[in-house]
Protein backbone atom coordinates (compact mmCIF):
# COMPACT_ATOMS: atom_id res chain seq x y z
CA UNK A 1 0.00 0.00 0.00
CA UNK A 2 1.40 3.38 -1.00
CA UNK A 3 2.06 5.94 1.69
CA UNK A 4 -0.19 9.00 1.68
CA UNK A 5 2.31 11.17 3.54
CA UNK A 6 3.75 14.18 1.74
CA UNK A 7 7.43 15.01 1.99
CA UNK A 8 8.58 18.52 2.75
CA UNK A 9 10.34 18.91 -0.60
CA UNK A 10 7.14 18.15 -2.56
CA UNK A 11 5.22 21.05 -0.98
CA UNK A 12 5.66 24.37 -2.85
CA UNK A 13 7.20 27.17 -0.79
CA UNK A 14 5.30 30.46 -0.87
CA UNK A 15 7.45 33.49 -0.06
CA UNK A 16 5.84 36.76 0.99
CA UNK A 17 8.70 38.44 -0.91
CA UNK A 18 10.80 36.46 -3.38
CA UNK A 19 14.52 36.52 -2.50
CA UNK A 20 15.32 36.42 -6.23
CA UNK A 21 13.15 37.47 -9.16
CA UNK A 22 14.12 35.32 -12.14
CA UNK A 23 11.30 36.76 -14.26
CA UNK A 24 12.86 40.20 -14.49
CA UNK A 25 14.37 41.27 -17.79
CA UNK A 26 16.91 43.52 -16.09
CA UNK A 27 20.48 42.35 -15.67
CA UNK A 28 21.84 43.01 -12.18
CA UNK A 29 25.56 43.54 -11.65
CA UNK A 30 27.12 43.66 -8.18
CA UNK A 31 30.71 44.57 -7.45
CA UNK A 32 32.93 42.34 -5.35
CA UNK A 33 32.93 43.43 -1.69
CA UNK A 34 35.21 40.73 -0.25
CA UNK A 35 38.64 40.65 -1.87
CA UNK A 36 39.44 36.99 -1.31
CA UNK A 37 40.32 34.64 -4.21
CA UNK A 38 37.71 31.95 -4.87
CA UNK A 39 40.23 29.18 -4.26
CA UNK A 40 40.85 30.51 -0.74
CA UNK A 41 37.17 30.51 0.22
CA UNK A 42 36.46 27.33 2.17
CA UNK A 43 32.83 26.27 2.43
CA UNK A 44 31.83 24.53 5.64
CA UNK A 45 28.78 22.51 4.63
CA UNK A 46 25.95 21.36 6.86
CA UNK A 47 25.83 17.57 7.02
CA UNK A 48 22.66 15.58 6.18
CA UNK A 49 21.37 13.12 8.77
CA UNK A 50 20.11 9.60 8.02
CA UNK A 51 17.52 9.20 10.77
CA UNK A 52 16.53 5.71 9.63
CA UNK A 53 20.09 4.41 9.92
CA UNK A 54 20.38 5.97 13.37
CA UNK A 55 17.12 4.31 14.42
CA UNK A 56 18.35 0.94 13.16
CA UNK A 57 21.41 1.37 15.37
CA UNK A 58 19.41 2.15 18.49
CA UNK A 59 19.20 5.95 18.30
CA UNK A 60 15.64 6.96 17.45
CA UNK A 61 16.12 10.74 17.57
CA UNK A 62 13.95 11.82 14.64
CA UNK A 63 10.99 12.77 16.83
CA UNK A 64 13.16 15.13 18.89
CA UNK A 65 13.66 17.28 15.79
CA UNK A 66 10.20 16.64 14.38
CA UNK A 67 8.55 18.05 17.52
CA UNK A 68 10.44 21.31 16.99
CA UNK A 69 9.57 21.56 13.30
CA UNK A 70 13.07 20.91 11.93
CA UNK A 71 12.46 17.94 9.61
CA UNK A 72 12.04 20.29 6.65
CA UNK A 73 15.50 21.67 7.30
CA UNK A 74 17.03 18.19 7.26
CA UNK A 75 15.18 17.47 4.02
CA UNK A 76 16.85 20.52 2.47
CA UNK A 77 20.28 19.24 3.52
CA UNK A 78 19.76 16.22 1.27
CA UNK A 79 19.62 18.50 -1.77
CA UNK A 80 22.46 19.72 -3.99
CA UNK A 81 24.93 22.46 -3.02
CA UNK A 82 26.18 24.77 -5.78
CA UNK A 83 29.49 25.73 -4.23
CA UNK A 84 30.60 28.22 -6.90
CA UNK A 85 27.31 30.14 -6.69
CA UNK A 86 27.58 30.24 -2.90
CA UNK A 87 31.10 31.65 -3.08
CA UNK A 88 30.06 34.21 -5.68
CA UNK A 89 27.11 35.26 -3.53
CA UNK A 90 29.21 35.95 -0.43
CA UNK A 91 32.00 37.70 -2.33
CA UNK A 92 29.47 40.28 -3.56
CA UNK A 93 27.26 40.67 -0.51
CA UNK A 94 26.40 43.70 1.60
CA UNK A 95 24.79 43.50 5.04
CA UNK A 96 22.15 46.21 5.45
CA UNK A 97 21.24 46.80 9.10
CA UNK A 98 19.00 49.41 10.69
CA UNK A 99 22.05 51.62 11.17
CA UNK A 100 22.93 51.56 7.45
CA UNK A 101 19.29 52.14 6.52
CA UNK A 102 19.11 55.19 8.81
CA UNK A 103 22.31 56.62 7.30
CA UNK A 104 20.91 56.12 3.81
CA UNK A 105 17.69 57.89 4.79
CA UNK A 106 19.47 60.80 6.49
CA UNK A 107 21.73 61.35 3.48
CA UNK A 108 18.71 61.45 1.21
CA UNK A 109 16.95 63.97 3.45
CA UNK A 110 20.12 66.09 3.58
CA UNK A 111 20.06 66.48 -0.21
CA UNK A 112 17.09 68.83 0.16
CA UNK A 113 16.05 69.14 3.84
CA UNK A 114 13.22 71.56 3.16
CA UNK A 115 11.63 69.27 0.58
CA UNK A 116 12.54 65.84 1.98
CA UNK A 117 12.12 66.22 5.75
CA UNK A 118 9.30 64.09 7.14
CA UNK A 119 8.91 61.93 4.04
CA UNK A 120 8.94 58.15 4.18
CA UNK A 121 11.63 56.02 2.57
CA UNK A 122 9.28 55.10 -0.25
CA UNK A 123 8.42 58.75 -0.88
CA UNK A 124 12.13 59.50 -1.14
CA UNK A 125 12.62 56.75 -3.69
CA UNK A 126 14.36 54.44 -1.22
CA UNK A 127 13.59 50.80 -0.66
CA UNK A 128 11.39 49.82 2.22
CA UNK A 129 13.39 48.59 5.23
CA UNK A 130 11.82 46.33 7.85
CA UNK A 131 14.69 44.06 8.92
CA UNK A 132 18.36 43.30 8.34
CA UNK A 133 19.06 42.25 4.76
CA UNK A 134 21.85 40.42 2.97
CA UNK A 135 22.04 41.87 -0.54
CA UNK A 136 24.10 40.30 -3.28
CA UNK A 137 24.12 39.44 -6.95
CA UNK A 138 24.21 36.03 -8.55
CA UNK A 139 24.27 35.07 -12.28
CA UNK A 140 22.83 38.45 -13.23
CA UNK A 141 20.05 38.57 -10.64
CA UNK A 142 19.77 40.51 -7.41
CA UNK A 143 19.35 38.34 -4.32
CA UNK A 144 18.00 39.61 -0.99
CA UNK A 145 17.90 37.31 2.02
CA UNK A 146 16.36 38.20 5.38
CA UNK A 147 15.41 36.32 8.51
CA UNK A 148 11.85 36.23 7.17
CA UNK A 149 13.13 34.54 4.00
CA UNK A 150 14.81 31.82 6.04
CA UNK A 151 11.85 31.07 8.31
CA UNK A 152 9.50 30.92 5.32
CA UNK A 153 11.87 28.49 3.62
CA UNK A 154 11.97 26.30 6.73
CA UNK A 155 8.27 26.83 7.55
CA UNK A 156 8.98 27.65 11.18
CA UNK A 157 7.73 30.57 13.34
CA UNK A 158 9.62 33.85 13.04
CA UNK A 159 9.99 34.10 16.79
CA UNK A 160 11.51 32.26 19.71
CA UNK A 161 13.33 32.49 23.01
CA UNK A 162 17.08 32.87 23.29
CA UNK A 163 18.78 32.34 26.62
CA UNK A 164 22.45 32.78 27.28
CA UNK A 165 24.65 32.39 30.32
CA UNK A 166 28.22 32.68 31.49
CA UNK A 167 30.16 29.75 33.00
CA UNK A 168 29.52 31.17 36.48
CA UNK A 169 25.82 31.99 36.05
CA UNK A 170 25.22 28.65 34.33
CA UNK A 171 26.37 26.79 37.42
CA UNK A 172 23.67 28.58 39.43
CA UNK A 173 20.89 27.59 37.04
CA UNK A 174 17.86 25.78 38.44
CA UNK A 175 18.30 23.22 35.65
CA UNK A 176 21.86 22.11 36.46
CA UNK A 177 20.83 19.03 38.43
CA UNK A 178 18.30 17.94 35.80
CA UNK A 179 20.83 18.48 32.99
CA UNK A 180 23.41 16.36 34.81
CA UNK A 181 20.95 13.50 35.33
CA UNK A 182 19.66 13.59 31.77
CA UNK A 183 22.83 14.24 29.80
CA UNK A 184 25.91 13.12 31.72
CA UNK A 185 27.35 9.72 32.57
CA UNK A 186 28.09 10.85 36.13
CA UNK A 187 24.57 11.99 36.98
CA UNK A 188 25.46 13.35 40.41
CA UNK A 189 28.47 15.38 39.25
CA UNK A 190 28.45 18.97 38.08
CA UNK A 191 28.07 19.22 34.26
CA UNK A 192 31.43 19.77 32.59
CA UNK A 193 30.26 20.88 29.11
CA UNK A 194 32.60 18.22 27.69
CA UNK A 195 31.06 15.98 25.05
CA UNK A 196 33.22 13.07 26.20
CA UNK A 197 31.48 13.17 29.62
CA UNK A 198 28.00 12.89 28.12
CA UNK A 199 25.81 9.85 27.62
CA UNK A 200 25.84 8.23 24.14
CA UNK A 201 22.52 9.76 23.05
CA UNK A 202 23.58 13.26 24.06
CA UNK A 203 26.95 12.84 22.35
CA UNK A 204 25.10 11.94 19.16
CA UNK A 205 22.83 14.99 19.46
CA UNK A 206 25.85 17.23 19.91
CA UNK A 207 27.41 15.80 16.75
CA UNK A 208 24.18 16.45 14.86
CA UNK A 209 24.02 20.02 16.17
CA UNK A 210 27.62 20.79 15.23
CA UNK A 211 27.40 18.94 11.92
CA UNK A 212 24.02 20.13 10.68
CA UNK A 213 23.18 23.38 12.51
CA UNK A 214 26.51 24.94 13.48
CA UNK A 215 29.06 23.37 11.10
CA UNK A 216 32.66 24.25 11.75
CA UNK A 217 36.15 23.05 11.01
CA UNK A 218 37.33 20.45 13.51
CA UNK A 219 35.60 18.10 15.91
CA UNK A 220 33.27 18.82 18.81
CA UNK A 221 35.10 18.28 22.09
Amino acid sequence: MESTSTSYSSIPIVFSKLPIDTNTQKHFAKNVTIEIPYEKLDLVLEQPVDFESLRANGFDVKKLFQDQGWLGYFDILNGPVYTQLVKDFWKRCDIITQEEADKEYNLKVAEDPKKNKGKSRMELGLREFTETKIRSGCIGYEVIITQSTIVELLRIPNKGIFKTFTPSSGKRSDYVERIAQKCYIKEEAEPTNKVSDMKPLQRLLVRIMFGSFFPRVGEAS
